[in-house]
């Protein structure tokens, strides 16, 4: 929500003081990684102990699929495209070159975590409902959608949002490690993220009330 006011959302429920801090999105920066903590490659090894590369990718995607859909001005930490790791070091400021310089040969290894990060990027630059600067915009034209399940949230931006060409977008995010259905308003989509890939000419067609959205991954798609 960019830290703005949406009636959907409890306030009481709201971490750091429960306040809807910001007047406008553009005062809200999205981000999973920087250069304070752990990177988010450190910090999914941390959290999941031994986790396998493929979750590892997996949960990067997902996290990068909602901060570039989050209203606010998103925030990407150099590396984090490739899995930047700093060995497990959490505060690396008096740390030497071999924790904290980027390792370009890993751009190579992770290149369809690369690949992921540009098109997510030329999705939200391409669309405007997901860059809806005030919040009297983002109460009217986003709507979080109902879920039955824990670690998941869902929504659509609606009616054209910021004179976006599609009409309706939804947007699932989907952390279990099973697959969960969702209802979504009926209608004939055009999915363009689902598993880890994304296709802004489409990846396939969908038609009903309800969608099965993958283990560990972030869903797209519009009317």
């Amino acid at each position: 929500m960019g830290a703005t006011y949406h009636p959907q959302l409890k306030q009481n429920l709201i971490s750091h003081g429960g306040n809807f801090w910001a007047a406008t999105a553009d005062q809200m920066i999205a981000y999973v990684s920087c250069h304070d903590d752990f990177c988010l490659g450190d910090r999914l090894k941390k959290v999941v102990p031994l986790i396998p590369e493929p979750e590892l990718i997996r949960l990067c995607k997902l996290a990068a699929t909602a901060v570039l859909t989050s209203q606010g001005i998103p925030f990407i930490y150099a590396g984090e495209e490739m899995v930047r790791d700093k060995r497990g070091v959490h505060n690396s400021y008096k740390s030497p070159d071999a924790i904290n310089a980027i390792d370009w040969n890993r751009k190579t290894r992770y290149n369809t975590l690369v690949e992921y990060y540009k098109k997510l990027i030329a999705l939200r630059k391409a669309h405007p409902a997901f860059r809806l600067r005030t919040a009297a915009r983002i109460t009217r034209h986003l709507e979080f959608l109902p879920v039955k399940n824990r670690h998941v949230v869902a929504w659509r931006l609606k009616d054209h949002a910021g004179g976006d060409p599609w009409k309706d977008i939804i947007v699932v995010l989907n952390s279990n490690r099973h697959a969960i259905k969702v209802e979504v308003p009926s209608g004939n989509y055009q999915v363009v993220c689902k598993e880890g890939e994304i296709e802004l000419s489409g990846i396939e067609r969908v038609k009903g009330k309800e969608i099965l959205v993958p283990a560990q991954s972030g869903w797209i798609m519009y009317r």
